[in-house]
């Protein structure tokens, strides 16, 4: 039938008809197209809001036993800098125990207080989606990771001639773990007192710790002395950003630093590899240029 032979009226009608239609379906079209891009946009909102929270929560339990640990770590190495030539940490193996040891045992329990906190703030926020975090947040566990790989990093002392099968100067990760495990009772960290007593009468789970710093000496080339070190440089660096006012260091003791270590620190070019992939350059850099 030619469109043109039909009455007025009646293609009025149908061209009537056929706009409702087109308008319904292209309205039902953009409803669902909005509805269902609207659900993924709301339920990408929440899940970001959620993760961020969750991670948030995760980190909050353990952010100040952590920079307590740290900030007690830091004033050790500030200490052991000053006095590592009178040997306070060097005990013999045949006379643990039977000497004054406070110096070792106390350095070993911030130490392990320290890598605990890590491991528990790090394990914390595994089951989260830390890809979505805030900046701070991000890079809060950036610093906690590299803390764990510090000590675990063989390739670090490559410039000292350290090997892979060596391992005298540095910790298998599950290893490590397992040395933390030994500051908790029921997940709660012993106090100094309890952890020295229980040191004193079952050492032999800790003689890797024990031999790690007790055979530390006095010279610049020494492997755990260079690994200590660069810790202490990045606890002064997370202290800095993360924590409170006075645990910050004051810009001449950063000058100190920066002029101690560019001259005793041995390992610079592993560790300012290390920090690279650690992808700490910028917030490193911008306390210890100078070192690295």
């Amino acid at each position: 039938m030619d469109w043109t032979e039909l009455d007025i009226k009646v293609q009025a009608a149908l061209i009537s008809a056929i706009t409702s239609l087109a308008i319904f379906g292209l309205g039902w079209l953009f409803r669902i197209t909005y509805e269902a891009y609207s659900l993924n946009y709301k339920l990408k909102k929440e899940y970001l809001f959620e993760q961020k929270k969750l991670i948030k929560v995760e980190i909050a339990k353990t952010k100040v036993p952590l920079l307590n640990s740290a900030e007690e770590l830091n004033y050790r190495m500030w200490n052991f800098n000053k006095n590592i030539s009178e040997g306070y940490h060097r005990i013999d193996r045949d006379n643990w125990f039977h000497t004054n040891q406070y110096y070792l045992n106390s350095f070993i329990y911030r130490f392990l207080v320290f890598m605990s906190y890590c491991i528990k703030t790090e394990e914390g926020t595994l089951s989260m989606d830390s890809t979505v975090a805030d900046k701070d947040d991000i890079v809060f566990l950036k610093y906690v990771k590299t803390f764990k790989n510090l000590f675990c990093e063989f390739s670090l002392l490559a410039d000292l001639g350290y090997k892979q099968n060596d391992d005298a100067n540095h910790f298998f990760r599950d290893e490590l773990k397992g040395y933390c495990s030994w500051v908790e009772i029921d997940g709660k960290v012993l106090d100094f007192e309890d952890f020295n007593s229980k040191l004193k009468y079952s050492y032999d789970d800790l003689e890797k710790v024990i031999e790690y710093f007790s055979k530390i000496e006095n010279n610049d080339s020494d492997k755990a002395l260079n690994i200590l070190r660069c810790a202490h440089l990045l606890a002064v660096s997370f202290l800095n950003r993360f924590g409170h006012s006075y645990q910050h260091t004051e810009k001449d003791k950063m000058n100190t630093l920066n002029n101690y270590y560019k001259e005793h620190l041995i390992i610079k070019s592993g560790f300012k590899e290390f920090i690279a992939a650690s992808k700490l350059d910028k917030e490193f850099k911008s306390d210890f240029k100078t070192v690295l």
